[in-house]
């Protein structure tokens, strides 16, 4: 038996700003609409009609209860007062079409995915649906001669209200039928169960911390104007007035800015003849725009009464590749470069909380946001074991291209008879002892490179990077051309000359930068054949499994793709070595270029929308090493609960548990965890590393 559930409540909270878990502590049930199996939809009036009879046989016996967003419904379920007296639905018996459809890079919402899907009109969510849901779950604005609306105040609109909710059951039903169920099997779903586990348990919460950021990041951001202002003469009142910030630096510093952003001033910053006051107001500038300690206030409403915040993940919210996304304290946002070490971040938490933050550090937003991670500490009695991955992406890409001499580079690290894989990369590229590697050059000449060009990345790529780690690729010119083989300096100059111009202008770059990045570029790649191989194997088959439905078509020793048709609509899919797939929806070739639709951002705006999508090689391989990557991961949080490390969060490729405060539980029995092979990755070099502690931290 299927239970199909789609509930409407009420409450003075806002849901966006608490979260899930602090909302259905204070919500009630208005509508609880539901189907069993494939009869007509019903209606529940939860405030003044008793339970339906069949709706509480469902709730005792229905082998699976369907919910979109089920995450919501069995928070409601389980912690609403209003539904205290319904039946328990144990968490092995719920299922979420939402997490089915983005388990698939299908759209999250009801309305888009039926569009998607095409699902009939008369099936749909009903247009006006999204006005009633305001009307009704939430306290009307004050201006309002009515508050809270009701079947009583507004009847009519209560009617098409219960219309609304009877269709979401049709809606979600029907997308059910028409989604497939490719990555969506019984050990997917363990999967989810398991997610819902770790949501529902949340982490503990330094509220006192939590508390004093919002405060500090306040107060710091008034200070910042201030002194801006008084720098300014006035002339401009903050940062965010971008334009005419632009036009006032200028003016008075005799500059050629076309723009006024973080990466422009850090280049600029690094000139020792720039203007104090001209440095000054970039660096007030760069700290401004620290958005990441706005985190501090965001998380305080959500975290409940027993310093716990949930549903802070969002299984497969990572469009395509199912990684997990962060939702309102987004921990997958959290800083991560150019931060002080950990024993000087845990210092300033204390003169923070102190509330003379001041007193430690002029640098207050920049530690700050270092200081995000501390939010996260053991509760009493316990501590907590957390472990990563180490390079994940880069050994996957490995093994999947069968790039055999950086596996063999991965396992001499791993054993301690090899170099770092950066060095190795650096030396690769400038020459040299890839034992005895600067740290700068390690980072120009290795990181850089291998996160650049690890997915065909080019120039822009080069570029993204080098402004992640504050460096400019034609600072190391001289090194460039003395170290790399000249056939690839000539290589570059060449390509400047036949498409290079017009990219660099693009980019804003100079010249000798954009010969600098391609030079490196061309290097990385004569030394990384097999990826190369791989690159244009894996757009082949996708290209031939686009013109020939059906048909497989192999890229190197693991992947498989081709072309199938589900209820009316095309796929192409990519079979992994992990039993599950990357899924394009509707693929077709464009000027021989592969396209599917998907979500993408366009024209620099951060909201989503359906369109259509061009990818290649490269970008295909970045999707099948990430997700491949996640695939490693996933199964570890349910092992690593069995065993007693219990996960309260995941952040990228990192694992964080909470583990009793003893000498049983350590790093290395959650690293062992973590570094163990699948039986589908044979070959694999994995490693992990970790600690353990009272407080997360950046490791």
């Amino acid at each position: 038996m299927k239970l199909w559930l789609d509930r409407e409540t009420f409450s003075e909270l806002d849901l966006k700003e608490v979260g899930t878990y602090r909302y259905a502590e204070n919500a009630r049930d208005l509508l609880i609409a539901y189907a069993v199996d494939d009869a007509e939809p019903r209606v529940w009036d939860c405030e003044v009609e008793p339970i339906p009879d069949d709706l509480l046989l469902a709730l005792h016996e229905a082998d699976e209860v369907w919910a979109h967003n089920a995450a919501f419904d069995k928070a409601i379920h389980n912690n609403s007062p209003s539904a205290r007296a319904l039946p328990r639905v144990e968490l092995e018996r719920w299922r979420c079409s939402m997490a089915m459809a983005l388990s698939h890079a299908l759209p999250a919402a009801l309305s888009e995915l039926c569009e998607v899907l095409a699902v009939r009109e008369d099936l749909a969510k009903l247009k006006e649906g999204k006005k009633l849901v305001q009307l009704f779950t939430r306290p009307q604005p004050s201006n309002r001669i009515v508050r809270i609306a009701n079947r009583n105040t507004h009847p009519d609109e209560w009617a098409r209200f219960k219309a609304y909710a009877a269709n979401d059951i049709s809606a979600m039903r029907e997308c059910v039928k028409l989604m497939p169920r490719w990555n969506w099997n019984a050990s997917a779903i363990a999967e989810w169960h398991c997610d819902q586990r770790i949501n529902e348990r949340g982490f503990f919460v330094d509220r006192e911390l939590t508390q004093a950021g919002a405060r500090a990041a306040v107060t710091e951001k008034e200070r910042i104007g201030a002194r801006f202002r008084d720098l300014t003469g006035g002339v401009v009142d903050r940062p965010s007035q971008r334009e005419q910030f632009r036009v006032y630096l200028n003016e008075r510093f005799g500059l050629s800015l076309e723009d006024t952003k973080s990466d422009t001033f850090l280049q600029h910053l690094k000139s020792k003849s720039i203007d104090p006051a001209c440095a000054e107001l970039m660096r007030l500038s760069i700290a401004a725009n620290k958005t990441s300690t706005a985190k501090y206030a965001a998380l305080a409403p959500a975290v409940q009464d027993d310093s716990r915040f949930r549903g802070g993940l969002q299984f497969a919210g990572a469009s395509r590749t199912r990684r997990w996304a962060g939702r309102l304290f987004q921990p997958q946002n959290l800083p991560s470069r150019g931060l002080p070490d950990a024993d000087a971040v845990e210092g300033y938490i204390e003169f923070l909380k102190a509330g003379i933050p001041d007193l430690y550090t002029d640098e207050l937003m920049r530690y700050g946001a270092a200081a995000l991670r501390g939010i996260v500490v053991a509760p009493p009695g316990k501590k907590l074991a957390v472990a990563d991955l180490s390079n994940i992406e880069g050994r996957m890409l490995a093994w999947v291209s069968g790039e055999e001499w950086k596996l063999k580079a991965f396992r001499e690290y791993d054993a301690g008879t090899g170099p770092d894989l950066y060095n190795i990369t650096a030396a690769s590229i400038i020459g040299g002892d890839p034992w005895k590697v600067e740290k700068k050059n390690r980072n120009v000449f290795g990181k850089v490179p291998d996160l650049a060009s690890g997915y065909m990345g080019g120039v822009p790529g080069y570029q993204t990077f080098a402004r992640a780690y504050n460096v400019r690729m034609a600072d190391y010119w001289d090194v460039i051309q003395r170290e790399i083989d000249a056939e690839h300096v000539c290589k570059a100059q060449e390509n400047f000359v036949r498409r290079g111009r017009e990219q660099a202008a693009q980019l804003e770059i100079s010249e000798i930068e954009w010969i600098a990045s391609e030079t490196c570029k061309l290097a990385w790649r004569a030394r990384h054949p097999a990826t190369q191989r791989f690159w244009y194997a894996l757009q082949d088959a996708a290209k031939n499994a686009i013109r020939y439905d059906d048909t497989i078509f192999y890229a190197g020793e693991h992947i498989k793709v081709r072309t199938v048709r589900r209820c009316g609509q095309r796929w192409l899919v990519v079979g992994l070595p992990s039993g599950r797939f990357l899924t394009y929806f509707d693929p077709k070739l464009v000027d021989d270029s592969i396209t599917y639709l998907g979500e993408a951002a366009e024209d620099g705006k951060t909201s989503r929308h359906w369109t259509r999508i061009w990818t290649h090689g490269g970008k295909m391989t970045g999707n099948v090493c990430q997700t491949l990557a996640r695939d490693i991961l996933a199964p570890t949080l349910q092992t690593a609960e069995e065993r007693g490390y219990t996960p309260i969060l995941t952040v990228h490729d990192e694992v964080l548990t909470e583990v009793p405060d003893t000498d049983e539980f350590s790093e290395a029995g959650l690293i062992e965890i973590l570094a163990s092979n699948p039986e589908w990755a044979v070959g694999l070099p994995l490693a992990a590393a970790g600690f353990t502690a009272r407080r997360y931290k950046k490791d």
